[in-house]
């Protein structure tokens, strides 16, 4: 029996070494050296509850024009979401848009803009929550990755301070792999070009991800909110 026991524990630590060896050598090459094509096939659909408007996803797939997503009530119960679901990706894909938080409607304390999706269900789905929160008198925008995953929560990662009616650009290069070996690095832009935010989520994941943009109250939320987006486009990589 203790000739089993060692062995076993051997087995599984060589395993995991070897496994987060090679998730290792996939983080470490990153995305410098992929070449990255316009993807226009990618059509999104109507991803939509509770009060609201969505807008029609005719023309939607890398269409430059502006999209705006409501929630126009204040209620807290149920789920209020106004998106756009785009298709399933797997290897390197990358999403990069233009945004704002209307000042119409000042008076939200939680949204998320833009997510990334896997094949997993339920919490343990959601790989990244790209996101707009009040702080004080103002907002900060961040973000926070797999909710099963504590090294992925949103304190974890840096806030920016966020302004109301300006636009900003968000572009997130994502590794769709396995379990665990997945990860996506995220930038954002403000309205003159400029980094003035960078992450990086890991972990979770399957080998199928998928975009959402739009306007999604998280929980606890409360708040009316106006989100545009325009210039969206996709990409794969090689």
């Amino acid at each position: 029996m203790k000739m089993q026991s060692r062995y076993f524990v051997y087995i599984t630590v060589l395993f995991a070494a070897l496994f987060a060896h090679s998730t290792s050598m996939a983080f470490a090459q990153g995305f410098a050296n992929i070449q990255w094509n316009i993807d226009t096939s990618n059509t999104p659909r109507q991803d939509k509850s509770g009060s609201g408007r969505t807008p029609s996803t005719s023309g939607a797939t890398n269409n430059p024009g502006n999209f705006q997503f409501e929630i126009s009530t204040t209620s807290t119960s149920g789920t209020q979401r106004q998106e756009f679901l785009y298709e399933r990706r797997n290897g390197y894909h990358r999403f990069s848009g233009e945004f704002r938080i209307d000042s119409r409607q000042p008076n939200f304390d939680r949204v998320s803009v833009a997510q990334t999706h896997d094949d997993q269900t339920g919490s343990a789905g959601v790989f990244s929550i790209y996101q707009v929160r009040r702080n004080g008198g103002g907002y900060v925008f961040g973000v926070q990755g797999d909710t099963t995953e504590a090294r992925n929560g949103y304190s974890v990662f840096d806030t920016v301070e966020f302004d109301l009616d300006r636009w900003y650009r968000l572009d997130t290069r994502t590794f769709s792999s396995t379990r665990d070996g997945s990860f996506e690095v995220a930038q954002l832009f403000d309205s003159n070009g400029r980094l003035i935010w960078e992450e990086t989520i890991f972990g979770g994941g399957e080998n199928r991800q998928y975009k959402k943009v739009g306007a999604y109250r998280l929980t606890n939320g409360f708040g009316r909110v106006i989100v545009d987006w325009r210039r969206m486009r996709f990409y794969t990589g090689q």
